[in-house]
């Protein structure tokens, strides 16, 4: 399956960029066959993509509503991570955690590659540091936060979708084939970056760093908990009209009823008919 395309942008930036300036990484990669070649083609295939969607602006004209949704969506994200940023302050007493996880001066031509980057970063030191992890004392707090992170950033990339699509309106262009040529191309690349991550499974920093986890491998960005589903329906769904919105007994209503799945430490276990 395809990857969205400024998803495979921000991917490939990423790898590419901890390549170039973390020599662990660059050292762990190179010797399962992640190598400078390898690399310089991934950051030919970025530049590339991002003249590409470049082309397709002035070629194909723009949405302008859709282009607010992506900058709104990429805001939310840096809000985001400006917000790892102090909760890591108030926790971590370790400066060189904060600056992995949210000072690394990663910066692409287009902003929202930047964003999309940076958020990969992000999450992969949430998830893989053992000093994040033995800061937060309340191991829902973490968990929360990387959902929250992982949520937004899938929002973002829905939201780029239009921005390098074909829409009904646009005038004919060969540009819409080369990008679905080019976006064959990134995921390519990616999965030679899943296939090299695979064999660094016990080096879940380096991975981290690379903004790129297998699965499996460090702290979940989803998965089972209730929030997941139900946080990712909040960022998604349209507002019912007011004439069509039902009561309800609260966000968990339909699942138990009782908001049981928010409350106390860590995770309920699911309980259903009359359980109180």
């Amino acid at each position: 399956m395809t990857m969205p395309y400024y998803r495979l942008m921000g991917q490939i930036f990423v790898a590419v960029e901890t390549w170039d300036s973390v020599p662990d990484v660059r050292e762990a990669f190179s010797k399962v066959g992640l190598t400078n070649d390898v690399v310089e083609q991934g950051r030919g295939l970025v530049e590339a993509g991002e003249k590409l969607v470049e082309k397709r602006r002035q070629q194909a004209g723009g949405d302008r509503i859709a282009v607010h949704g992506v900058h709104t969506a990429a805001d939310e994200v840096g809000m985001w991570v400006q917000s790892v940023k102090v909760s890591l302050r108030d926790r971590v007493d370790d400066p060189e955690v904060i600056e992995l996880a949210v000072d690394h001066g990663l910066h692409a031509h287009d902003h929202t590659v930047t964003v999309i980057a940076g958020a990969f970063r992000t999450l992969g030191v949430l998830r893989t540091d053992p000093r994040v992890e033995e800061a937060y004392r309340r191991p829902r707090s973490l968990h929360d936060l990387i959902v929250r992170g992982a949520t937004l950033l899938d929002k973002l990339f829905d939201s780029t979708v239009t921005l390098v699509g074909e829409i009904s309106t646009s005038r004919r262009s060969d540009v819409f084939s080369e990008l679905r040529d080019h976006q064959q191309k990134m995921n390519e690349w990616v999965v030679k970056l899943a296939r090299t991550a695979e064999e660094l499974r016990d080096e879940p920093k380096v991975l981290g760093l690379a903004g790129y986890l297998p699965e499996g491998v460090g702290l979940p960005a989803g998965g089972t908990s209730f929030a997941v589903p139900l946080h990712k329906r909040a960022q998604h769904d349209e507002v019912p009209l007011a004439d069509e919105a039902g009561s309800t007994s609260g966000w968990s209503a339909g699942r138990q009823g009782r908001n049981r799945e928010n409350m106390g430490d860590g995770f309920v276990e699911p309980s259903f008919g009359g359980a109180d």
